[in-house]
């Protein structure tokens, strides 16, 4: 289990907000930007959004799709429209904030009047976040002295809903205040009133490990209040409470400074809890501030390691291969933080991603990116050759400094009950000049299923497709004690090696499972050892892109031009990956990969113990 670091800066220099929350009347919303325009590329990424959102109807929420979640397990059928109304909000009120002409004002008050009108803004697969109704089947019943719930989704009606409120005062009290009136009493009932009322699982107060859920929801709150709140003792008490939570998430954090929910994870998490900072600036109006604390710094800097080159990440768990990260915001936190490292490499992904709207959960990202100059010219990025995350026992290791040159190639320890986790204890990923040759295959999509009981019955949660051997076709066992132990990781020599048998379950009969992974610069080597305590079918497995080619005895063509050698005494087998459909079931291969299919290598002794070496040159 990865050590939590403790750190709590707030705490720790003895900050509050006593005295310091500005009133609504002086509030200014990114207080350091003196020039509030939209630069000419997100006007125009603006109009266009707004125009086409006006062409569309507006979805029906009814509650048989409510229901749906609770008969089929399916999120989508309920979040689809749901999330509809949201975007199409979004976008046409960036677009009456851009031209202030009028044209989208009557549809966005029947948008917001549609959300205000919603009996709750939690997810039915969130309703286990209610104070009291965590098993409606329907929308729970909520007077005016009960308590709401409160998760993701209600955190972010209430940003949505506030930021709308702000911007669009005069234009929603031309056709009555009774519209805004409504989304401030919401905003508090729904929001507000339940973050000061509830301690809620996520908020770390009773110990664990927080995660994304305390930074996105303080984030919403946080804006919700800035944005709505006249009442200034309310103000300085969500100040003060975000406060205590973003100590939490700190100090509930790994040591290491890695996210273990993977580079898809660090925008909502680390990245969120920096936009937590940025807000909590401006509500004091740069009176509180916390950005030099050394640990911040670190939280951040893990993206950059995490960065296999340009738009291609290391995918652990539940991450996506491939990002578009908001640049402008990395750019800020590695400016504010004093990490030039973060700064250049946010420069690169602003560069390289252009200009775009975020999801409306972080309108105060885009409203700040849309504010500052677009970025052109991309800072030279140079990675770290060689990094060990210790308390998530992750290696990473580069042929060279430049991202586009040589291999890419790393390892993961740790345990397979981290947050989002697959059976991964060892998981292997090779990159060659930015493009991959073995990957972790990604994730499935978001239902009930996949976060029930069947997950792991899908191929891509398997540890043996996330090219980690195998004993008599027994996969790796859940829960933190399935776990690697006796980790040593050399930099200098780009050596890691680790114990992977307490991840299998005691049946697979394991005595030691030994993987090291070594790179020299032009080539990289996997060593597994493994001894059973009876003659097993031990296999070595590898999840390739390009379908191997046999080129000579223990030689294979590989993706990316590479070739693997390996000992021809291993039985060879060459298997093509496609989806086995379970119920609601999607791998995107096509989408993620470029490819129809995957392809594994499976060398297969019959032995009571063995080994193997492989070679990718």
């Amino acid at each position: 289990m990865a050590l939590q670091s403790g750190y709590r800066p707030f705490a720790e220099r003895e900050i509050t907000a006593d005295g310091k929350v500005l009133p609504l009347k002086d509030f200014k919303l990114c207080h350091d930007v003196e020039r509030q325009e939209f630069n000419d590329e997100y006007r125009a990424l603006f109009i266009k959004d707004a125009e086409a959102a006006l062409e569309q109807d507006l979805p029906a929420l009814s509650l048989s799709l409510y229901r749906d979640f609770f008969i089929t397990g399916m999120r989508s059928n309920w979040e689809k429209p749901h999330h509809t109304r949201r975007r199409m909000l979004f976008a046409l009120t960036l677009g009456e904030m851009t031209e202030r002409s009028g044209r989208f004002v009557t549809k966005i008050a029947d948008l917001v009047w549609l959300i205000c009108e919603e009996s709750t803004w939690s997810l039915p697969a969130h309703m286990f976040c209610h104070p009291t109704n965590k098993k409606n089947t329907v929308p729970p019943c909520v007077r005016e002295d009960d308590l709401d719930s409160l998760d993701l989704y209600a955190g972010g009606d209430c940003l949505l809903l506030g930021f709308v409120y702000h911007f669009l005062k005069d234009e929603l009290d031309a056709i009555s205040p009774t519209i805004r009136k409504k989304m401030a009493h919401l905003i508090y009932m729904r929001g507000i009133r339940p973050f000061l009322s509830v301690t809620y699982g996520w908020t770390g107060e009773y110990g664990g490990k927080p995660n994304n859920w305390l930074t996105v929801i303080v984030q919403d709150i946080l804006m919700g209040t800035a944005l709505t709140s006249e009442d200034g003792e309310l103000r300085t008490l969500v100040v003060n409470r975000a406060i205590k939570y973003l100590d939490n998430y700190t100090a509930g954090y790994p040591t290491d400074g890695s996210c273990d929910e993977g580079p898809g994870y660090w925008s909502a998490s680390p990245a969120t809890y920096f936009t937590c900072l940025e807000i909590i600036e401006d509500m004091t109006g740069g009176a509180v501030k916390v950005y030099d604390h050394p640990f911040i710094k670190k939280m951040g800097e893990y993206i950059c390691s995490a960065n296999i080159h340009k738009k291609k990440f290391l995918n652990f768990s539940d991450a996506a291969p491939t990002l578009s990260m908001d640049g402008k915001t990395i750019m800020r936190y590695g400016e504010k933080c004093g990490s030039p490292e973060l700064y250049s490499f946010g420069k690169m992904s602003a560069a390289l991603n252009k200009t775009s709207i975020d999801a409306y959960a972080r309108a105060y990202r885009t409203y700040k990116n849309a504010i500052t100059p677009e970025i052109t010219e991309a800072d030279t990025v140079l990675a770290k050759r060689a990094v060990w995350f210790e308390d998530n026992k992750i290696a990473i290791f580069r042929s060279a400094e430049n991202t586009s040159v040589g291999f890419f190639a790393a390892t993961k320890g740790g345990s397979n009950g981290e947050a989002h986790n697959h059976k991964d204890v060892g998981c292997l990923v090779i990159y060659y000049e930015g493009e991959p040759i073995f990957m972790d295959p990604s994730h499935g999509s978001y239902n009930n299923y996949y976060f029930g009981k069947e997950r792991y019955n899908r191929w891509y949660t398997k540890s043996s497709y996330h090219s980690i051997p195998t004993v008599n076709g027994i996969e790796q066992a859940t829960g933190r004690s399935a776990a690697s132990r006796d980790e040593v990781c050399d930099l200098e020599g780009r050596t890691v090696s680790m114990e992977l048998s307490g991840a299998f379950p005691e049946e697979a009969g394991i005595v030691s499972m030994r993987r090291t992974l070594a790179l020299e610069d032009k080539r990289v080597t996997v060593t597994d050892e493994v001894v059973a305590k009876e003659e097993s079918d031990i296999s070595f497995n590898f999840l390739t892109l390009d379908k191997p080619e046999q080129i000579g005895e223990g030689r294979l063509a590989v993706a990316q031009g590479r070739t693997l050698t390996y000992d021809p005494s291993l039985e060879l087998v060459v298997e093509k990956v496609e989806n086995t459909y379970l119920p609601y079931e999607d791998l995107a291969i096509e989408r993620l990969w470029g490819r129809p299919c995957l392809w594994r290598i499976r060398l297969t002794a019959h032995a009571a113990a063995a080994k193997s070496v492989i070679t990718v040159e």
